[in-house]
């Protein structure tokens, strides 16, 4: 059994070393090495030639590290644009002495070109402007050079194209039809290879739908999660394109998404090439001698047979290319492996700070620099390892022991242990409501027990809405159990893929996320077939276990959608067919939260007549910010516990209310503490539990009921909320306020 090992501490960063902190998953990022604060979000690095300056893209700014002083050399911050992960640095074809610095602007659709001067400070140059085939501008991702350094290759995430830039002239001189959604890229003397991390293409519907097609989407092998390897021959501009396939269509069952091809590196000799499956933690090993094929791969799962959520990100190979380093986003960690083996085989792990992003190696592969990111403040972080002084063995361990706390699993009748392959004994049904988008202070920051004493680690002065706005809220937190140190995962995805995979963002979501209206009609709330995980949702695990379910307002926020009509044909969740109540209104500004409360009782009222009450149950209360708003999703709060307490079921029945995410930050512990209810005849009444919990937490506890296995690393390596409970039910129903 795997805990968190954060115990009852709660989240942040170490106040001596700002590097070092107490994650929002439970987990604990300790960096090896020097590590330097810097910039915001960094999706992207390169080293500069003579490699003194590591440079980070960022969501908005670019900064120059010195990487023999671990210094900053200089920031450049550019609040209008959208430094995207793209970032690369070379000579100057025009003038050799000079080096230039390469970013993709995904806000203004360009890459951005600057001069680095000797004390790395970054003068801008024109940008080039870049054509796209997407309506609108450009998407430009990563960028790849040519190894002259004449030529860089821009990916067009949305265009669905490479664009070749001729940096003599500073112009795109063709525009290469690529996969679906190319983020990656990857460059030799003959050859461009580009990975295509989408599931299909979309169109705008003809007419615009009131509601989504529940559907696999439409896969086609040539593009989709296939890796496109373009032959330049001699003396010609035109490229001959070979696709390399990587995974077969998805089943909807036990193959849900897709593997998610990333990053990739090129072996020295341009004969191989080691490209990551973020969705299935496994490294493609690709031979480009004569027909492009995978011949091996190798493993990157905690161990045989583990769920997966490792999350290969970035990659790079040791000078004599005997060593591959993948950083593994969702474990904190590098992994390095024996990139000669055919068989699984790892030398050890190197621990990261949050989130791992990007990696690149000195010329002489002695030191491994990390580019991660978050951390516990708004900066990303930049560590620099000394390989030659690196003990795996003891790195190795202590990845391992900051990742999850292990331990020997005890019986409980009432939540059984994961992977114990039982089922609760009294335990039937759960209900999942998502409710808000604020943090514990703002909401409960002024909670008292009925003598007026302080119930939970609140500060009221922080507080923005008391009982007197949100009375069924604080009536429920103050009766049932309360989780007061709980996290969400991440305040820029929606609850549903957290609930679904209890998983960070994707590289490919924070990406996205990070160009903003520059993907319209595009977006990314985590509902859309590129974000689904391997094994799907919840909804997919009780679909392969026979078990019901039912969604009111969860998953159905896809690109193309407004709000109220669908505009593109993306498609919806398929396991979602014939699931989910459609005149209960999703993400719609028009609607009452009144109005879904009247809705979801009515629905269930059939459910609970008919004697088809699902094993599970999903509801989404998408609250508008204001003291109206507020209050309006409490009362509907109020209105669906009422009901649901006073079905037959409610003496076998559990409900989970969360918050969607956290928007206001401004708490007295962490900005993205949040809080869980247990509202449940077998909830503990009045406890307030003080282990460090996240979404993933309450994700264990409902496969936990329900004897699912673990659908990723994040639910099995999570505490879960076994000490909520208890054996000995109170069956009294719930009053509205």
């Amino acid at each position: 059994m795997y805990s968190a090992p954060a115990g009852i501490r709660p989240a942040g960063a170490d106040r001596i070393d700002p590097a070092d902190a107490v994650l929002p998953d439970g987990r604990i990022a300790a960096p090896a090495g020097t590590s330097l604060l810097v910039g915001s979000g960094a999706l992207g690095m390169a080293l500069s030639p003579d490699g003194r300056y590591a440079i980070l893209s960022g969501t908005s700014s670019l900064g120059v590290v010195n990487v023999g002083t671990m210094k900053l050399a200089s920031l450049y911050p550019n609040p209008s644009a959208s430094f995207f992960m793209g970032v690369a640095a070379t000579r100057d074809p025009r003038d050799p002495a000079q080096t230039i610095v390469l970013a993709s602007d995904a806000a203004a659709g360009a890459l951005d070109v600057f001069n680095l001067d000797p004390s790395g400070t970054l003068v801008a140059q024109a940008a080039i402007t870049l054509p796209s085939q997407h309506p609108g501008h450009a998407f430009p991702a990563q960028i790849a050079l040519s190894p002259d350094g004449r030529t860089a290759y821009v990916a067009d995430n949305l265009g669905n194209a490479v664009l070749e830039v001729d940096l003599s002239s500073r112009t795109v001189t063709q525009t290469i039809p690529a996969g679906d959604f190319p983020l990656y890229l990857a460059a030799a003397r003959d050859k461009l290879l580009a990975s295509g991390s989408g599931l299909s293409t979309y169109a705008v519907l003809a007419q615009p739908a009131r509601q989504p097609n529940f559907a696999a989407p439409v896969f086609d092998p040539s593009k989709s999660s296939a890796l496109s390897v373009f032959q330049f021959s001699p003396g010609s501009a035109s490229v001959d394109p070979v696709t390399v396939p990587l995974d077969p269509a998805p089943n909807g069952t036990q193959v849900v998404g897709g593997a998610a091809p990333g990053a990739m590196v090129l072996s020295k000799d341009g004969k191989l090439a080691y490209v990551a499956l973020s969705n299935v933690d496994r490294v493609a090993v690709v031979s480009l001698a004569g027909a492009p094929r995978v011949v091996r791969g190798l493993d990157l799962r905690l161990y045989p047979g583990a769920p997966y959520g490792a999350a290969p990100s970035a990659e790079a190979l040791s000078p004599d290319g005997k060593r591959l380093y993948v950083a593994l986003a969702g474990l904190n960690a590098v992994a390095v492996l024996d990139s000669r083996r055919t068989t699984r085989y790892r030398f050890g792990l190197i621990p990261t700070a949050w989130y791992p992003t990007a990696i690149a190696l000195s010329a002489n592969g002695r030191y491994l620099y990390v580019a991660n990111a978050k951390s516990a403040g708004s900066q990303a972080i930049l560590q620099r390892v000394d390989l030659k002084h690196t003990s795996l063995v003891k790195a190795t361990l202590a990845a391992l022991r900051y990742n999850r706390t292990p331990g020997l699993a005890k019986f409980d009748a009432v939540i059984p242990p994961l992977r114990s392959n039982k089922r609760s004994v009294v335990i039937d049904h759960v209900v999942y409501i998502a409710v808000g988008t604020h943090g514990y202070d703002a909401m409960l920051g002024d909670l008292n027990d009925d003598s007026g004493k302080p119930h939970g680690n609140g500060d009221a002065a922080l507080n923005l809405y008391p009982q007197s706005s949100t009375p069924n809220l604080h009536a429920l937190a103050r009766s049932y159990a309360l989780a007061d140190n709980f996290y969400a995962a991440d305040t820029d995805l929606n609850i549903a893929k957290q609930l679904a995979t209890a998983s960070e963002p994707t590289l490919y979501q924070q990406l996205v996320d990070a160009a903003g209206a520059a993907r319209a009609p595009r977006n990314d709330h985590g509902d859309d077939p590129e974000d689904y995980g391997r094994g799907g949702y919840l909804f997919n695990a009780f679909a392969r276990a026979g078990l019901t379910y039912r969604d009111y307002g969860g998953l159905l926020r896809l690109s193309g959608y407004d709000g109220s009509l669908y505009h593109l044909d993306v498609p919806a969740l398929a396991a979602l067919s014939g699931n989910v109540d459609l005149d209960y209104a999703g993400y719609n500004p028009k609607v009452a939260d009144k109005a879904r409360a009247d809705e979801f009782v009515r629905d269930m009222q059939q459910l609970v007549a008919s004697d088809r009450v699902p094993s599970f149950t999903y509801v989404l209360i998408p609250t508008e910010d204001g003291p109206t708003g507020v209050s309006d999703a409490d009362a509907a709060l109020g209105e669906i516990v009422d009901f649901i307490s006073h079905t037959p079921h409610w003496s076998s029945t559990a409900i989970f209310v969360v918050p969607e995410g956290v928007e206001s930050p401004n708490d007295h512990l962490d900005g993205l503490r949040s809080y869980a209810l247990v509202v449940s005849p077998l909830a503990r009444r009045g406890y307030v539990g003080d282990q460090n919990l996240s979404v993933a937490s309450i994700v264990k506890t409902e496969e936990e009921i329900f004897g699912l296995p673990p659908l990723t690393l994040n639910d099995l390596l999570a505490s879960d909320l076994a000490s909520f409970f208890t054996v000995a039910p109170v069956p009294e129903t719930y009053q509205a306020q």
